[in-house]
């Protein structure tokens, strides 16, 4: 039989792209979104290995609805990709408080929410792959992205200890970096950060946003990530982190070898954002 293997937020994007590879290099794939029609477009795609289901991961009795739907098609569950996630982009100021709470419910809550329904089959099983897909942004914030990346930065912490505790019982735990992937997140994001660019943040935001604007169109496109979930599916011995496309790597280690005023000019500076709101010095 197929191995199983679940990926959430399997409606566009990362999570649709990683359904496909998977599908085509054999695996039995459940693909997850909060609609059906989103995914009737896959139904006919990956060899007859992909089932589309419905799922909201913020809502428990979802989960457990589809969960039983794998069960009757497909046994025990071999792997879990938590690919759904949504970003809140704004100022941390003016991001209103619902904007938070709808960031954490899917980015953190919803990925514990699904793990944990999953996670008492692969313990009894004594084998299995969680693979948590993360961000850059996870590591290294910028500007106007606090809401996002400090829940990003959540899912790095929880993959640590999930990792940890779950070694023992036969289950890998690997977490994937994307950085800029050309996807439709990105437009996403600007209409996020389009809310925002008649504020007290305006000058900033205007700048940022037309930096942004250019990061996702230029992009690879999202197989770089499936590629890197089917390796941590596969591997015997999966890495604990994948950062991809590979040249994010450089910007990490500037964030961990860097001191944090450095890593902030060089942002400045990238971004475009260098010396815009300092008022001059009065002598």
């Amino acid at each position: 039989m197929y191995q199983s293997v679940l990926v959430t937020g399997a409606s566009s994007g990362i999570g649709e792209a990683t359904a496909i590879h998977l599908a085509h290099k054999g695996f039995r794939v459940f693909a997850a979104a909060r609609s059906l029609d989103k995914l009737m477009t896959l139904s006919g795609l990956g060899g007859g290995r992909i089932t589309p289901l419905a799922m909201d991961v913020t809502d428990e009795a979802s989960i457990a609805a589809g969960l039983a739907e794998i069960s009757d098609g497909g046994g025990a569950l071999y792997g879990l990709v938590n690919n759904a996630g949504v970003s809140v982009m704004g100022p941390v100021e003016e991001v209103p408080a619902a904007d938070w709470r709808r960031q954490y419910e899917t980015n953190v809550f919803g990925l514990v929410n699904v793990t944990r329904a999953v996670l008492p089959q692969m313990r009894a099983a004594g084998r299995g792959r969680i693979i948590n897909i993360g961000s850059v942004a996870g590591r290294i914030a910028a500007p106007f992205q606090g809401a996002y990346a400090s829940s990003k930065h959540a899912v790095e912490g929880l993959s640590d200890s999930l990792r940890r505790e779950m070694g023992p019982h036969g289950v890998k735990v690997s977490l994937i970096r994307p950085g800029f992937i050309n996807t439709p997140f990105g437009a996403q994001e600007q209409d996020e950060l389009e809310r925002y660019t008649g504020g007290a943040y305006a000058e900033q935001i205007n700048i940022f946003k037309a930096w942004h604007a250019k990061g996702h169109p230029n992009a690879v496109g999202p197989i770089v990530i499936a590629e890197a979930v089917h390796h941590a599916l596969t591997a015997k011995h999966p890495h604990s982190r994948y950062t991809a496309p590979a040249k994010f790597l450089g910007l990490l280690a500037m964030r961990n070898l860097l001191p944090s005023a450095i890593v902030d000019r060089v942002l400045e500076r990238v971004i475009g954002l260098a010396g815009v709101g300092k008022k001059p010095t009065i002598k």
